[in-house]
């Protein structure tokens, strides 16, 4: 009797944190699970201070969602690194030694060759030759490092193709937004037209432009292809530290949410709520698995369910009477 009574309660536990959970998904709401100035802490504490100012400052507009005295020290601290000079030459030579940009200085160092066209020609050569030699070479670098040359006199796309192609080396990029810029890169190549890979670059331009190149390496992590990357650059001209805390505390739903003109940041924003104490550890528990998995658990949670509370099989004594 125990046992059933402790399978029927983990049963019945696991059924209400997958139901839950599906039944958030499913509605699409943002429910707030973190605190904002508890994430910028965090992010200061990497070095991260130009995304760590802009969700402190995003905190500070919604005292309702988080600590505003936690979110008005992280603020003080990142502007005070932001603007020393000392801060600057650091992350200068960081991004260029490593090639993450993290702010416009650190980007200003990744970016030291790109932005005087040498990392263009650069990288054609050595990935021109890698096509050549064995067809190793990277062709997303490739048409970057084209549309690089191609565009130095327009301002506002010289510096973005260099930027993109850094975030690519580094990781940054999600993996179905470096295929889906595989596929435009593909259709260019056998066109002959450039014309949709410029208005990517362009819109990634654009984004950089508003959010800071920091910010919007962060907010890529939840960019999966041309569309979203559009709605980030699209909403940052309304709410750059908005947009930068969707994509930040909301990944791929925070971003998918923001409509194509990007107008309706602002009524997100706006409606997103805290979740409750139980909310937040449902989505500790069960928030990182795939839907599927969750379906799973709560089918088979609903049959051991059931299972407790079928009748057991009654035991039979059979009494053999032996005949000598």
């Amino acid at each position: 009797m125990l046992t059933r009574l402790i399978t029927a309660g983990v049963a019945t536990l696991c059924f209400c944190i997958a139901g839950m959970e599906i039944t958030s998904r499913i509605g699409g709401s943002l429910v707030m699970y973190q605190d904002p100035a508890e994430s910028a802490e965090a992010l200061a504490a990497e070095g991260r201070w130009a995304e760590a100012a802009m969700l402190a400052e995003f905190s500070l507009t919604r005292p309702d969602l988080s600590d505003p005295k936690r979110a008005a020290e992280v603020s003080r601290r990142a502007s005070e690194e932001l603007d020393s000079f000392r801060g600057q030459i650091e992350r200068f030579a960081h991004g260029a030694i490593t090639g993450e940009p993290t702010d416009m200085a650190s980007m200003m160092g990744s970016l030291s060759l790109d932005l005087f066209v040498i990392g263009d020609i650069r990288d054609l050569a050595v990935q021109g030759w890698k096509e050549a030699a064995d067809g190793s070479g990277d062709s997303v670098i490739l048409a970057l490092s084209a549309v690089g040359l191609t565009t130095t006199l327009a301002p506002q796309l010289d510096w973005a193709p260099a930027l993109l192609k850094a975030l690519k080396r580094s990781g940054a990029l999600t993996r179905e937004f470096v295929q889906s810029l595989s596929l435009t890169v593909r259709q260019a190549a056998k066109t002959r037209d450039y014309g949709r890979l410029t208005t990517v670059v362009g819109d990634f331009g654009q984004a950089a432009k508003r959010l800071g190149p920091g910010p919007l390496r962060g907010a890529m992590a939840a960019v999966d292809n041309a569309d979203d990357l559009s709605r980030v650059a699209r909403a940052a001209e309304f709410d750059a530290n908005g947009t930068y805390a969707l994509a930040r505390l909301f990944g791929k739903d925070g971003v998918k949410a923001i409509g194509k003109d990007g107008k309706n940041v602002g009524s997100l924003l706006a409606s997103v709520k805290a979740g409750s104490r139980i909310s937040k550890f449902l989505k500790k528990t069960a928030g990182s698995l795939p839907t599927a998995w969750i379906a799973i658990i709560m089918i088979v949670s609903l049959l051991a369910l059931i299972g407790t509370m079928l009748p057991g099989k009654r035991r039979s004594t059979q009494t053999r009477v032996t005949t000598r």
